[in-house]
């Protein structure tokens, strides 16, 4: 079981340097505020729901896969 944790945490160390954190943190500010803004002008309300939760897990999905990196 450890040895599986570890070997995650090693391949995210290795395949997600910071400049992928930051184009998902990036990512997920544009999901919410512009593709949000327009999805409400348009009046898709499911599809707003759906942007929404994608934003909010993009950057704190990041920002913890950041601070996992500096952790382990």
């Amino acid at each position: 079981m450890l040895l599986s944790i570890k070997i995650i945490i090693d391949y995210i160390k290795y395949n997600f340097p910071l400049t992928t954190l930051v184009v998902f943190i990036f990512s997920g500010i544009y999901l919410l505020i512009i593709d949000r803004a327009d999805l409400s002008t348009k009046g898709l309300k499911r599809e707003l729901k759906v942007v929404t939760a994608i934003g909010v897990f993009y950057i704190f999905g990041a920002m913890a896969v950041y601070v996992l990196r500096y952790i382990f």
